[in-house]
């Protein structure tokens, strides 16, 4: 059986899809599910800053990766000028805390179980993290899953080797990406109260 490419280079079952694949190991959204506004994830400036390759936002849309039954969700495909370099930021927002952790746990016994999978040791991010890579038909991904409360949070490199600098500047962005969606989150609970 030939995968499509984003399955056969999937590290994080859900979390890491190049932009316009879909994970074989991914479960349907709710169907209530809603699009988290764009300002849940990072823009461009500081992705490329860590990653001086990449160049636009390539395109955005639902996570139709995530796992478990998100209430809403968001992914943005970032890419270098030919596409070949990607760094994929999501963000899912679960009904309750549970939820969140049943997601999480679920995309981490998915990505150990993808064949070539290697974990990582990164310092924590969020409550809990874990990271790992793989490569595939000549390419490498490497990606970060990190439960955040009602959040799972995921950041990809596709077509980056799995240097040390990469990984390193793949933890500040998931950082910056946990600061972001946590800023949203309370800026939206703040305007909803009033």
């Amino acid at each position: 059986m030939k995968l499509n490419k984003a399955a056969a280079l999937l590290l994080l079952a859900y979390l890491l899809v190049p932009a316009g694949g879909q994970s074989l190991l991914a479960q349907t959204l709710d169907p209530s599910g809603a699009l988290l506004p764009r300002y849940f994830i990072i823009l461009l400036n500081p992705v490329s800053q860590l990653f001086s390759q990449i160049t636009k936002q390539a395109s955005t849309g639902r996570n139709s990766t995530a796992v478990g039954k998100p209430k809403a969700t968001r992914a943005v495909f970032f890419t270098n000028d030919d596409g070949g370099l990607k760094v994929t930021i999501t963000s899912d927002r679960y009904r309750s805390l549970d939820d969140a952790a049943a997601a999480y746990q679920e995309a981490l016994e998915k990505s150990a179980s993808v064949p070539g999978f290697q974990p990582i040791s990164i310092p924590p991010v969020g409550q809990k993290s874990f990271a790992g890579t793989v490569t595939q038909a000549g390419e490498t991904h490497v990606g970060i899953g990190v439960l955040d409360g009602r959040f799972v949070l995921g950041a990809t490199l596709a077509g980056f080797d799995a240097t040390t600098d990469n990984v390193n500047n793949l933890v500040i962005l998931a950082r910056e990406e946990e600061a972001a969606t946590n800023a949203a989150a309370g800026a939206q609970s703040s305007h909803n109260s009033n």
